[in-house]
């Protein structure tokens, strides 16, 4: 029973009626909004291609025998990507500045030349850094995977986009482009502004243990885009 204050002029007990009509209407409306919730929570696809500069000879034919892609893939100079993602995964590290996205990427797909490999996703790690990990100043949007190749050697492959300031700035909080660890929208992960256009690049390499890895490719010449999944 609803009570109202004094000189409201509505009686002790007044209950307000709604009409089946409103009812109805507001019912459509709330439906709408969990409808909206729900496709905010699919899955996104992150696209790349662009060009790199071909490895040396020498590393193409050291590595040849280890690696998925031919030597004409690797002195092709072209390469691409997809990864697919969920945008409502959960961050399971502790470290507030930190976001680490277990289980997010649901494909990460790399071609080079005209191969295309699929890298398994139980090892592929989403990482959103506000200013953690040791370096205030420095905030970072992390997918990459990795996979073992033949004889022990170890593949990976990411795309990386770095804000980072002098090492007397911190960034934390909302100081930078990421105002927390929390997974960004699609369109700003597409559109990173990173302070140097070399600070966004997608690489691969491979790596034989300690020391230099036997193979490493980067490049900054590419062109991101992201959209729902699934979608042309």
């Amino acid at each position: 029973m609803l009570s109202t204050a004094p000189g409201s002029g509505r009686p002790t007990g007044y209950r307000p009626t709604i009409s089946l009509r409103t009812l109805v209407s507001c019912l459509a409306v709330l439906g709408s909004l969990g409808a909206a919730r729900v496709s905010a929570g699919a899955e996104v696809d992150l696209s790349g291609s662009g060009r790199f500069k071909p490895a040396s000879i020498q590393s193409i034919q050291d590595s040849a025998s280890v690696l998925p892609f031919s030597p004409a893939d690797l002195a092709s100079g072209t390469w691409s990507f997809l990864i697919r993602y969920d945008d409502q995964a959960t961050d399971v590290d502790p470290d507030p500045y930190v976001g680490r996205y277990a289980g997010a990427i649901r494909v990460f797909r790399v071609t080079i030349g005209n191969t295309t490999v699929e890298l398994p996703t139980q090892r592929a790690e989403l990482l959103v850094s506000d200013g953690g990990e040791g370096f205030r100043n420095r905030e970072s949007i992390r997918f990459a995977a990795t996979t073992a190749t033949a004889a022990g050697r170890t593949l990976t492959a990411g795309w990386i986009e770095l804000n980072q300031k002098t090492a007397t700035e911190d960034l934390r909080g909302a100081h930078g482009l990421l105002t927390s660890d929390r997974l960004p929208d699609a369109q700003t992960i597409s559109s990173f502004g990173s302070s140097n256009p070399f600070d966004r690049f997608f690489l691969l390499r491979i790596d034989a243990g300690e020391g230099r890895p036997l193979l490493y490719l980067t490049s900054s010449q590419v062109s991101v885009a992201s959209k729902p999944a699934g979608t042309q």
